[in-house]
């Protein structure tokens, strides 16, 4: 007669499946085989390209996430501990992205570029490099562009941008995903 395991299994052994789990990483990436859960990774000849596997195996086999911090400083049976918990949790979707307008695109652009290039208030036809920009200034834009919308402004996109409304019309592009990269194809951004 076969049984269903799945049916039976319950919580015990769903701790137990993440323990064996565990256990056969761990004995296959370090190649030892006889640990215990005061096992220290580490110290038994792990580095950090092998954590790196161990937590990316964890990912993929459990769909949890768990930080290369949170397990490098864990034994095994903290280890374990921290992935069976993860699985009880339930999961979270992930958050929208907050409606960005032009608007909001160029309202970011021309405090930046105030603050930046001092002036005041630049104009959609304003060219970052006559009001005295420079390649510093770029690599600044382009991470503060980065940081507030989540989204990567190569500097080459900036340099074939060289306008407000042009970095505008470049960011807002790539938020909605309607323009590739200016710099990539050849061509300036007006």
């Amino acid at each position: 007669m076969t049984r269903d395991r799945s049916a039976v299994i319950g919580p015990l052994g769903r701790a137990q499946d993440v323990r064996e789990s565990l256990f056969a990483a761990w004995s296959e990436l370090l190649g030892c085989a006889n640990l215990t859960e005061h096992s220290d990774f580490f110290a038994r000849g792990g580095d950090s390209l092998l954590m790196t596997r161990l937590v990316r195996r964890i990912s993929k086999e459990f769909g949890v996430v768990v930080s290369l911090r949170e397990m490098s400083w864990r034994n095994l049976g903290d280890q374990i501990a921290l992935v069976e918990s993860r699985r009880s949790q339930p999961a979270t979707p992930p958050q929208p992205r907050p409606v960005v307008t032009a608007g909001d695109i160029r309202a970011f652009l021309r405090r930046q570029w105030a603050e930046l290039l001092d002036c005041p208030s630049p104009g959609d036809d304003a060219d970052l490099f006559v009001l005295g920009g420079d390649s510093l200034t770029v690599t600044r834009l382009a991470r503060r562009l980065g940081k507030e919308f989540g989204v990567a402004v190569a500097v080459p996109d900036i340099l074939a941008a060289t306008t407000l409304g042009g970095q505008t019309l470049l960011v807002n592009g790539l938020l909605t995903g309607g323009l590739n990269s200016p710099a990539a194809m050849g061509r300036r951004v007006a």
